[in-house]
């Protein structure tokens, strides 16, 4: 299933999203995920969405629903999630568009470790496949549901997530999420995944 269908309540408030100082940073690595085809559109419907801890308890700022088209985002191609709720399943932000029908999603994985600072949720076919042919860390989950927030929490009960941030969405058809202390771990990590998917290829030849 892609990406674009919010399903937990909102309230939000249209208005501009707050500037916020690592905008060139998330940015550019978005315009990289975008040029490999990580993130985009598929059948109309955007795929692929990142995130940033903002300074504040339970905040952080996420790419806009339905931007996965687009190849650069301004900063107000951004929400600002300024609170959430999981037991009532919703979500307090702020911004000129909705965020991604995942933002629940990465609340839960910042509330799984309070040195997580950024989240990536990519779409690969080829990576989703290889990932459940490994067995890797996975959630079953639907995306964007009760169930796949609470199955994240479960995921990584005593777990050092820093050991495991990277996981496949077997409930979410092609979906794959990395995180890390910083922009530059969670890409890294997302980039050590596709180095073990093209050695394996390559040792096929």
């Amino acid at each position: 299933m892609i990406d674009g269908v919010i399903k937990y309540s909102i309230e939000h408030k249209t208005k501009n999203t707050p500037e916020f100082p690592n905008y060139d940073e998330i940015e550019a690595l978005r315009g990289r995920l975008f040029a490999l085809g990580l993130i985009g559109e598929k059948d109309g419907i955007g795929f692929g969405n990142l995130s940033l801890r903002a300074e504040k308890e339970k905040t952080f700022f996420i790419t806009a629903t339905q931007t996965g088209s687009q190849s650069t985002l301004l900063n107000q191609h951004y929400t600002y999630i300024n609170d959430y709720d999981f037991s009532s399943f919703k979500l307090f932000s702020q911004g000129l568009h909705k965020p991604s029908s995942e933002a629940l999603s990465h609340a839960m994985i910042y509330e799984i470790d309070p040195k997580i600072n950024a989240v990536i949720h990519i779409h690969s076919k080829p990576l989703w496949n290889y990932m459940k042919d490994e067995d890797a860390f996975c959630t079953r989950a639907e995306y964007g549901t009760v169930e796949m927030v609470e199955e994240i929490a479960t995921l990584y009960k005593n777990k050092n997530p820093f050991k495991n941030n990277i996981f496949v969405m077997r409930g979410h058809e092609d979906g794959i999420i990395s995180f890390g202390r910083d922009i530059q771990e969670a890409e890294r990590v997302l980039y050590k995944l596709i180095q073990s998917y093209l050695k394996l290829i390559n040792s096929s030849y």
